[in-house]
């Protein structure tokens, strides 16, 4: 577009056709100013103006300063330019990009480079996993569509003179962003081995690319498994019965004990409320069960986890504290397999509260 305008423009040229005035002063054509009379430079102005009641955004940044000067004084001494001159200076303007060719950068990752600033993280995302089928396999299609943060991850593992090509292949923001990630000293390495490197072959390029694809695919890739080993072990004993919990944790404390320790860490029993929960928030707890549920866990925690039954009568108001205490009096002792499902029960709900935002639990390391 800027190189249309100024081809265009940059042409010396006569001014519009003028008439002296009574006072021997040029004057404006009168009303519509036919395209004969019109300069290159005015022709140019048409299209300007003609562009900007489109949009408020126009691609003449690339104009030489003079060329653009040249512009603001042709738009300046323009007046009204009727319909078929314009379409007629319209059909000028696109015959003049016949002389122009493009030059399309080759590849996956060329069109991405050459449309950077378009593409958001979602088309990126959409492209790298839909790639042209007939076209053959470009590593550094994938590479270019991924995000800054796992590219940097691959890399630091790499050579300088590696991480280096990574970053010649990619668009200037995005090296920027994945050379922000990189170690200080990793990112001074590979700038000075980008600025020493000369000739490399393509074949060589696309080993990089092809690597650097796999690694971050071997980056991302999950299990079917959720969380870690010791998150996984914790959630079951959760919910296991208490005396079969204790007797598992036992054995694993002798055969591991930093293991079993940080299995102990994870996990939350209805042992762990006084450590774990706030006694500003035992009212809440108690709102978390029904009324049965609650009383059957006390009753059995009592016996127990005696140290947390305690904990929850002591934390709520002396009303609730002695209706509940009698009705756990009333139901008398219960059997160990109620007493833990009802306990159960009480850190489910316990956590339900904590997903909603309810409540929020002690770190054990505080």
């Amino acid at each position: 577009m800027s190189n249309a305008l100024a081809t265009i423009g940059g042409m010396p040229s006569n001014a519009v056709s003028t008439k002296s005035g009574a006072n021997g002063q040029p004057s404006r054509q009168p009303e519509s100013q036919k395209i004969h009379s019109l300069s290159r430079e005015q022709k140019a102005a048409v299209i300007v103006r003609l562009l900007s009641s489109e949009s408020d955004l126009l691609p003449i940044g690339g104009l030489e300063a003079k060329n653009m000067a040249r512009l603001v004084h042709a738009m300046a001494g323009m007046s009204f330019v009727d319909e078929a001159t314009t379409l007629q200076i319209v059909q000028e303007f696109l015959a003049e990009f016949d002389s122009f060719a493009l030059y399309f950068k080759s590849g996956l990752s060329g069109a991405i480079s050459t449309l950077d600033k378009y593409l958001n993280q979602e088309v990126r995302s959409l492209l790298s996993t839909s790639p042209d089928p007939e076209a053959p396999h470009d590593p550094w299609f994938v590479v270019s569509a991924m995000e800054a943060r796992i590219l940097a991850q691959v890399l630091m593992h790499e050579t300088p003179q590696v991480t280096a090509i990574v970053l010649s292949k990619l668009t200037a923001t995005i090296a920027a962003e994945v050379l922000i990630q990189l170690d200080t000293n990793q990112a001074r390495a590979a700038t000075l081995a980008a600025v020493k490197i000369d000739h490399v072959s393509l074949e060589t390029i696309q080993q990089i690319g092809g690597a650097i694809e796999q690694a971050a695919a071997r980056l991302g890739r999950k299990g079917a498994l959720a969380g870690t080993p010791v998150d996984r072990v914790g959630a079951i004993l959760n919910f296991t019965p208490g005396a079969m919990r204790e007797d598992m944790l036992d054995n694993l404390n002798t055969a591991a004990p930093d293991l079993a320790e940080q299995i102990r860490r994870v996990m939350f029993t209805f042992g762990d409320i006084p450590d774990r929960v706030e006694f500003k928030d035992v009212p809440k707890l108690v709102r978390a069960v029904d009324n049965k549920t609650l009383v059957t866990a006390l009753a059995g925690a009592l016996v127990s986890q005696k140290e947390a039954a305690e904990f929850i009568f002591a934390n709520m108001s002396k009303r609730l504290s002695q209706q509940l205490a009698e009705e756990v009096k009333e139901i008398g002792d219960v059997k160990p397999k109620d007493a833990d499902a009802a306990m159960t029960k009480v850190i489910q709900g316990i956590r339900e509260l904590e997903i909603q935002g309810e409540l929020f639990l002690i770190s054990p390391e505080e």
